[in-house]
């Protein structure tokens, strides 16, 4: 009956979004992030006129700030700057709403509804189920001057089907997702600021951080963030502990034990024409689980990692490599792994459906969990939920992945992708991981290094400024590995709309 309730709920405000977005038309169109921002006189930029742009000296799409979600906006709302919108006379209401001075209030929503298929989910045979969820979010970005606002963020997510077993970050009445104070200023022409509270986190390879946006809720963090952005660097450090949420109203917890510290930079190594800059991103990432599995274990799991990651494009090609070790302990075990990660694609054409073949390599170490001496796994930390596929089939330990694939634009607001994954371990003497480092039953047992074969098709449409559609299907087919411990294939689908004001 709740989630009932949540769903007329969620189409309600969808049709009195739709129709405020009617009322401004095409306000919002898409912008190079490199551009849409401008400069005063003094050096300092300025927002978006636009687009909700924020003002940053350093390129948008490497300044940090999370994901794009299209269109001038963000996952993370809180990097969306609408005062330059307002002062140009195009903010869509409710954005940048002048209180009087300098001080300005933009409010947001996210209604999110996601329909999730699983047959044999995680290769465990009759697994079987349906299961439907919806994220409900407003945000308030509260600006008291260009150089310190406040933001506040409270979510609620629904699930129908297994709504008994479902975590606090898919089944949650409501909770404080995000307050936090950001004050920013400029030293000659370099942007520098601090944010403090409770905050998203997505600054570095995906690979390792992410908002986790598979569940209905993000996931946040608690602590202190710094930044320093110069046009051709960005500084950043950072100290946070987990947020750990209930299931009822408000009832998340700082979870002390859980944190996560760093230092990250990033360079813009070779500029590019239209903004096609390539980039050099170091980072060193502290983290501390106290309930990190390894192999039949759980305990306290204290890493560093470093490496670097880089990435841009040139012309038709696009390319993100990283490369990273960890050292530490797990439960007093020295812990030694590395991990590469590879994604390139070229453009065959950027005419008819702009075809582009794509590919994706990931190796990561493993070794050590069901012995003794060092521990080779890999940690993918707090990795995409959606990076291997949200089916959660694979993670990034014990694992070389090689993924070919193609993607195709039928129109300017449609993309189709497909690949097929060649999944192997790289020690037979580790067992296979699926999803949140889940050790596959008994692999550790027999011999072989093939996983199989993961075959990934998924398809949006952006049928508004701000309605997206979406559909993903995931398939493992069982390799040697998986059929001598008696497991099966297994496969994942889902559709759903996802609508941001």
């Amino acid at each position: 009956m709740a989630l009932k309730k949540f769903w007329v709920i969620g189409a309600s405000a969808m049709g009195v979004f739709v129709g405020a977005n009617a009322a401004y038309g095409a306000a919002l169109k898409p912008v190079a992030p490199e551009r849409a921002a401008s400069t005063n006189r003094q050096g300092a930029m300025k927002p978006g006129k636009d687009a909700p742009t924020l003002a940053d000296p350093y390129p948008l799409n490497a300044a940090g700030w999370g994901p794009e979600a299209g269109n001038g906006l963000f996952v993370s709302r809180w990097a969306e700057d609408w005062t330059g919108m307002r002062e140009a006379g195009r903010a869509p209401p409710l954005k940048a709403i002048l209180l009087g001075g300098e001080a300005f209030l933009t409010l947001s929503a996210e209604a999110r509804l996601r329909y999730d298929s699983y047959d044999n989910a995680q290769v465990t045979r009759g697994d079987d189920y349906r299961q439907s969820l919806l994220r409900g979010i407003l945000g308030a970005d509260l600006r008291f001057n260009p150089n310190f606002r406040v933001y506040s963020e409270i979510g609620s997510g629904q699930v129908e089907g297994r709504r008994a077993t479902a975590t606090g970050n898919f089944q949650n009445n409501v909770s404080l997702q995000q307050v936090f104070a950001d004050a920013r200023g400029y030293v000659g022409s370099t942007l520098v600021g601090a944010m403090v509270g409770r905050q998203e986190f997505a600054d570095g390879p995906r690979q390792l951080v992410s908002l986790s946006d598979g569940p209905n809720l993000h996931r946040t963090w608690n602590g202190v963030r710094l930044y320093a952005h110069g046009e051709r660097f960005r500084l950043g450090a950072f100290d946070l502990r987990a947020n750990r949420l209930g299931r009822e109203s408000f009832d998340e917890k700082i979870d002390h034990a859980e944190r996560l510290q760093g230092i990250n930079a990033s360079f813009v190594v070779s500029p590019g024409p239209k903004g096609s800059n390539i980039y050099l991103d170091p980072f060193w990432i502290h983290s501390e689980n106290p309930a990190f599995r390894s192999g039949g274990q759980t305990g306290l799991d204290t890493r560093d990692t470093y490496g670097a990651r880089l990435w841009g494009r040139r012309g038709q090609l696009r390319f993100d490599w990283t490369l990273a070790r960890q050292t530490g302990d797990h439960m007093n075990r020295e812990v030694e792994a590395w991990g590469l990660f590879t994604l390139q694609s070229m453009a065959l054409s950027d005419k008819g459906w702009s075809p582009r073949l794509t590919s994706h390599i990931d190796l990561a170490s493993g070794g050590g969990a069901y012995g003794t001496g060092t521990l080779k796994g890999f940690n993918q930390l707090y990795a995409s939920s959606g990076y291997l596929g949200e089916g959660r089939f694979l993670s990034t330990s014990n694992l070389l992945l090689i993924a070919p694939g193609v993607s195709v634009s039928p129109t300017k607001a449609t993309n189709l992708s497909a690949e097929y994954g060649f999944a192997r371990r790289l020690t037979a003497k580790d067992a296979a991981y699926s999803g949140g480092m889940r050790a596959y039953a008994g692999t550790q047992n027999v011999p072989g290094h093939e996983i199989g074969g993961l075959l990934r098709i998924a398809g949006t449409w952006a049928a508004t400024e701000h309605l997206t559609l979406f559909m993903d299907y995931e398939h493992l087919a069982a390799g040697d590995v998986l059929k001598r411990a008696r497991l099966p294939s297994g496969s994942y689908g889902y559709v759903g709309a996802t609508f941001r004001y």
